[in-house]
């Protein structure tokens, strides 16, 4: 094909073509002609020199996250037996909205040439890698071959994961505080008879207080009975477009984003449900890349199943957490998580956008944590650790 240098020079040959016929000059006629060769011997150079050339692509880290340092590698190996010429290799990104192009100097038989660019991570979502080509000109630029040399390939880049706390054991004590510091409850699934006695720590539920090995060890001593199995979490994003603005919707994203890697980290088990019904994953630490997937590509949608979604919640026994996550909480949205409390151990509801309307009331077993006038990572942080800490019994035994 001609490049824009090539359309130029043959426009200007047919242009001094007619001129030479009209004119009667024949000098104008062979700058003509002379125009037609060089097009004719670019066509001819190019379908002369070797092609080929196997190319490999490596997306380096293979998972990444939104403002993730990531790249693409190139090798470019010449597989013929005569050194190629400079080749021009193109990778296109976004459907082609995006390109990184380079030059490839002369390639001896079975050598190799190295490249690399970067991927854009700036915001989430699933984008097409390529297709790849290569492409050589003749020496004087008018005619350009190009051909495909590498498949299309898929880049996904998950939200952003902030790093936050995890809900604790909400079954009983949610946080222990050691002389380290805050640290998670990792419950026994032993089964459920009496086990041993132990030395009382700091959020232990003293109705388990055995009281006679106490008096006898002047220590405060603890049966470790039924297990403390490990509640499984419910964790809600909010896809109702109402309820959120851009902004709000993508810190909501990121916020489930966290909120379950944290968990996952810890051993809990996440189911992962939106408000229209869908469910995204039940997060482990072998499917959490399935979630991350989801949550790259999912978008705010009309539905509106929420009353449905709190409805499904009203067989459960009142254990395990539920973690609602949306934008503007009103007081609908509130009655609504409010109404499923009752049926778990804690309800907390986070909220990334401003401009709730009207008290969002209080109950016993429901949390709000409000991330629209500060970061998500620093409001959940700072509530979370206040109801951890408000809910660890503060009782000592002093030795006698």
């Amino acid at each position: 094909m001609l490049t824009r240098r090539g359309w130029s020079l043959l426009g200007a040959s047919v242009g001094l073509l007619l001129a030479g016929r009209l004119l009667g000059t024949v000098e104008l006629a062979a700058l003509a002609i002379a125009g037609f060769g060089i097009i004719v011997f670019g066509v001819a150079w190019t379908r002369r020199q070797p092609a080929v050339v196997r190319i490999d692509r490596v997306v380096r880290p293979l998972r990444m996250h939104v403002d993730d340092d990531g790249r693409v590698d190139l090798t470019l190996t010449n597989t013929g037996n005569r050194t190629t010429t400079v080749l021009a290799v193109t990778d296109t990104f976004e459907d082609g909205r995006r390109a990184a192009r380079f030059l490839v100097a002369p390639l001896p038989p079975g050598q190799s040439g190295r490249g690399a660019y970067r991927v854009p991570t700036t915001r989430r979502g699933r984008f097409t890698l390529g297709p790849l080509t290569v492409s050589l000109t003749d020496p004087f630029g008018f005619v350009r071959r190009a051909w495909p040399a590498d498949e299309m390939g898929e880049v996904v880049v998950a939200p952003r994961v902030h790093n936050v706390v995890a809900l604790g054991d909400v079954t009983g004590s949610p946080l222990r505080i050691t002389a380290r510091g805050p640290a998670r409850i990792q419950p026994s699934d032993a089964g459920e008879e009496f086990l041993t006695l132990r030395e009382y720590e700091v959020g232990d539920d003293l109705r388990r207080v055995h009281w006679r090995s106490t008096a006898h060890s002047d220590d405060l001593m603890v049966r470790q009975e039924e297990a403390q199995r490990r509640p499984e979490v419910t964790l809600v994003l909010d896809t109702r477009g109402v309820a959120h603005d851009e902004p709000s919707f993508e810190s909501a994203v990121e916020a489930v984003a966290s909120i379950a890697t944290a968990m996952v980290r810890i051993g809990r088990r996440v189911d992962v449900l939106t408000t229209s019904g869908l469910r995204l994953a039940t997060a482990s630490p072998r499917d959490l890349v399935l979630l991350m997937d989801q949550l790259a590509v999912i978008e705010p949608e009309g539905f509106d199943r929420l009353p449905g979604v709190i409805e499904s919640f009203g067989n459960r026994r009142p254990t395990g957490a539920l973690v609602a996550v949306t934008g503007r909480i009103d007081p609908a949205t509130a009655d609504a998580f409010r109404h499923a409390a009752s049926g778990f151990g804690v309800t907390v509801l986070v909220g990334t956008r401003g401009g709730s309307t009207g008290p969002l009331g209080r109950a016993r077993s429901l949390v709000v944590v409000d991330a629209s006038s500060q970061p998500f990572p620093t409001a959940w942080n700072q509530t979370i650790l206040q109801w951890h800490l408000a809910a660890t019994p503060r009782h000592s035994l002093s030795r006698s």
